[in-house]
């Protein structure tokens, strides 16, 4: 019982941070705001590209905080072959916006895995 008691439990936004990874991985469509380019922001001197994985919860906050930008799917190759390639160029960082207004700050190297990776089956 000395090896369980050891264990201390993880914080809460870690927690929400490995739900939300699992939830999300591989479903090759996220969702942005966009006019004449896409909506950016700053968080604590970062330079944020917010993304949502569902579009209700992007035109909800649009409505709230950016209402002249519309929803717009991001796709794979647009993902991939657009976006990543100006998001690493210009430092921006993605961040997945929850309904609750929290951000999940990821790498582009992570965005590609978990969103746009096709998942790989392993046999022993």
């Amino acid at each position: 019982m000395k090896f369980i008691a050891t264990y201390k439990p993880i914080s809460q936004d870690l927690f929400l941070k490995i739900t939300l990874l699992k939830s999300m991985m591989y479903c090759g469509v996220l969702w942005g705001l966009y006019q004449d380019g896409w909506a950016m922001t700053r968080d604590q001197g970062d330079a944020i590209f917010p993304f949502w994985l569902s579009p209700v919860q992007a035109e909800k906050y649009a409505k709230q905080h950016w209402p002249n930008y519309t929803v717009r799917k991001i796709r794979a190759d647009d993902f991939n072959h657009a976006l990543l390639p100006t998001l690493e160029r210009l430092d921006v960082i993605p961040a997945l916006y929850t309904s609750k207004h929290q951000k999940l700050k990821l790498t582009p190297l992570q965005m590609t895995h978990f969103f746009f990776s096709t998942p790989r089956l392993h046999f022993s």
